[in-house]
């Protein structure tokens, strides 16, 4: 009987194939390497076959793993990496060899200014032309790399007229001030952004001769691809429950409306409760890092500001205008948050309990959304805050693992040793999931020991799922590991179930 059910998925997903085959062939760029080279790879992909991804997760996933459109070498991959939650920090670029692309302004003399490699390596931060590109060396901000999880639910702009000074377009709220994207300012342009800023072969970013822009059917695919990493749902914290009492606590501190925490995230997601991404002005430009103030790093203005020839906002409250915007930042999802760190525009924060107590300071007292006041936080709602968004991401942990489990199995049983480096990477990518769920419960004292010493248990069985030449064992691994990983979850907590889109088997 599986075999007959396998036979229709795979004819069904053969149609699918040559569905989006013809659509990807009505392009302008028809005959180009990238494209045929994706269809072809995703034509065989066990994942699509298998019902795992869509073709169009599928060849979306091979153009941002893998397409350098005619630039420098860069791909998507290069700044959001599977294997690291889709972004990039200091210890993570310590790790990488010197001749990664993202060290192009190191090897590249031609390309020297496109970064700044000592705030890159010190602390993760990207040079960005936000503000137009007409004089790239002197008009830039630094920004840290945002992670990529969740973009489904986290990029949806206010109706007219907005309510926080942010306009239409961009008429998606993108990157870390809601408007990372050109054109139409949607989730699927933010590739051609991608593309100018970083791809390119000299700082004359000329199309055609410093990089090649992604077509209509291209951007489609990725965003198709990108709106399925992670989790593709929000839950609802008034009917969760944790089993550790601080995290109970701070869940309780969390839906306080004085303490104000689930009025910006609510859910611990990225939208206001009218279901959208607000922008807000927290003064959190005021706390960046020192070392950007001493280098004379220009300030972040936020949202807006593209293209003006003169400052139009004062950053700091001293009268002076000094930056490009309206002083605003989107909202970010708070659930991908503890393993993530460092935290804010400028990864000015390297602990979560620290980027919660932002909101006691005087910088933030004085923005436009503390209007005089700080949050009024305890050390004790600190910490218990912290708890509670420790172990939600932990659970997210979990089930990603598991999904990522989950499909492991599926190919083993279909493939046997058949295609066994993508079974060992797919083990691999959910190891991941639990160590960072083990550092989440870990960073803090007496967090669900027992999620923990299950957790450890699975680790282990990972690793032979991850590394063994025998598909067999990696098969007893993989389910050996679910068992320990469905264990701790649960014990966790109650209403923390998250649905996981078909981007997170792509890598």
């Amino acid at each position: 009987m599986r075999s007959v059910m396998l036979g229709i998925i795979i004819g069904l997903v053969s149609c699918a194939v040559d569905e989006s085959v013809a659509k990807l062939d009505d392009s302008p760029s028809l005959g180009k390497p990238k494209k045929q080279t994706s269809i072809s790879a995703c034509s065989q992909d066990p994942r699509v076959l298998l019902g795992l991804a869509s073709i169009d997760v599928c060849i979306g996933a091979e153009l941002f793993f893998r397409e350098p459109f005619g630039g420098n070498g860069r791909t998507c991959a290069t700044c959001h990496p599977a294997a690291h939650n889709f972004t990039v920090d200091p210890l993570f670029i310590a790790s990488l060899p010197p001749a990664d692309p993202l060290f192009i302004a190191e090897n590249n003399a031609v390309l020297s200014q496109l970064e700044m490699p000592a705030l890159m390596r010190q602390f993760g931060l990207i040079l960005e032309n936000l503000d137009g590109t007409t004089s790239p060396t002197t008009k830039f901000v630094m920004r840290s790399v945002p992670h990529m999880f969740a973009l489904a639910t986290s990029v949806t702009a206010p109706p007219l007229p907005t309510p926080d000074g942010t306009t239409r377009p961009p008429n998606q709220r993108t990157g870390w001030a809601g408007d990372g994207a050109p054109n139409a300012g949607e989730l699927r342009d933010f590739q051609t952004g991608a593309v100018i800023q970083h791809y390119t072969k000299s700082l004359n970013r000329a199309e055609g001769v410093d990089f090649v822009l992604p077509v209509a059917s291209e951007l489609e695919a990725i965003l198709t691809f990108v709106a399925t990493i992670g989790r593709t749902n929000d839950i609802d914290l008034t009917s969760a429950s944790l089993t550790d009492s601080g995290a109970e606590l701070g869940r309780l501190t969390y839906l306080d409306p004085i303490k104000r925490c689930n009025g910006c995230h609510r859910n611990a997601g990225a939208n206001v409760a009218a279901g959208f991404n607000r922008n807000f002005n927290t003064g959190v430009e005021n706390a960046r890092l020192p070392d950007l103030n001493s280098l004379g790093i220009p300030r972040d203005g936020g949202f807006g500001g593209q293209n003006l020839p003169n400052f139009d906002h004062d950053s700091d409250g001293d009268g002076v205008l000094d930056s490009f915007g309206n002083g605003t930042f989107n909202t970010p999802p708070l659930i991908e948050a503890a393993d993530t760190a460092p935290f804010f525009h400028t990864n000015a924060f390297t602990t979560l309990e620290s980027a919660i107590g932002f909101y006691t300071t005087r910088a933030f007292a004085q923005s436009a959304s503390g209007n005089g006041n700080p949050i009024p936080l305890t050390s004790a709602d600190i910490s218990n805050i912290g708890r509670f968004l420790r172990v939600v991401n932990a659970a997210m942990n979990c089930q990603l693992a598991l999904a990522r489990i989950d499909g492991l199995v599926l190919i083993i049983d279909d493939q046997k040793n058949h295609n066994a480096d993508m079974q060992r990477t797919l083990a691999q990518l959910a190891l991941n999931e639990v160590s960072d769920a083990l550092a989440d419960l870990t960073g803090v004292t007496s967090l669900n020991a027992s999620a923990q010493m299950l957790l450890q248990s699975a680790l282990v069985d990972l690793q032979t799922a991850a590394t063994h030449a025998s598909h067999t064992q990696r098969l007893r691994g993989a389910q050996s590991a679910r068992d320990s990983i469905s264990a701790a979850n649960s014990s966790l907590g109650n209403g923390m179930t998250f649905v996981m889109g078909a981007g997170s088997f792509m890598f």
